[in-house]
């Protein structure tokens, strides 16, 4: 009786058992900016708990490992650059985004302050397909105005067959999508003065 080699089985329980890093595609142009750029200077803080956000899922003996914040990074940099007069991203620590939402506004330094975060971003596999789901908060402080607004946006992707990265990447699009539409829909407030003295 042939043995097999306990090295060979290490092997073949290695390659059974993988872990994909996926790294969700999202395509520029499918994230429209909006048109025409809010009239504001616009200052978005990425913290480390969003730029390195992932999420688990697995499917029979894979893990699978989404770098939700590593994609949606870049693409919402892009969107602030493209939807205000002017539009820089700055990376801080958690703790120091924390005190620009809440320590006194800085009107030198732009007029709104953009903070994101994600609720919950996922994809499971389920009995006949796959889905993926993206909530993403957006906190917004007026340092003009004086004013604080926060809304969620949801984007969401189900298929038969998909790559892992097309599929969350579908689900990230769909937030950002919504988030731009939440970004022209509040033009006015976020275009608004210092209230009269």
């Amino acid at each position: 009786m042939r043995r097999t080699s306990p090295v060979f089985l290490g092997l073949a329980a290695a390659v059974i058992a993988c872990v994909h890093q996926v790294r969700p595609t999202v395509t520029p142009a499918r994230v429209p900016a909006v048109a025409p750029p809010i009239q504001a200077r616009a200052l978005l803080l990425i913290a480390p708990s969003f730029e390195k956000y992932v999420s688990a899922s697995s499917s029979g003996a894979n893990q699978f490992r989404y770098h939700f914040g590593e994609s949606a990074t870049p693409a919402l940099s892009d969107l602030v650059r493209s939807s205000f007069t002017k539009g820089e991203t700055r990376y801080l620590p958690d703790a120091e985004v924390l005190q620009w939402l809440t320590g006194p506004a800085d009107t030198t330094v732009a007029d709104l302050l953009l903070v994101p975060a994600f609720e919950a971003a996922e994809a499971h596999q389920r009995l006949l397909d796959i889905q993926a789901v993206v909530r993403l908060r957006m906190s917004v402080r007026s340092l003009r105005g004086g004013s604080t607004l926060s809304w969620v946006t949801l984007g969401g992707t189900t298929r038969v067959v998909s790559s892992q990265g097309g599929l969350t990447g579908s689900a990230l699009e769909g937030a950002l999508q919504a988030l731009s539409d939440s970004l022209a829909a509040h033009r006015r407030d976020l275009e608004a003065k210092a209230p009269a003295k």
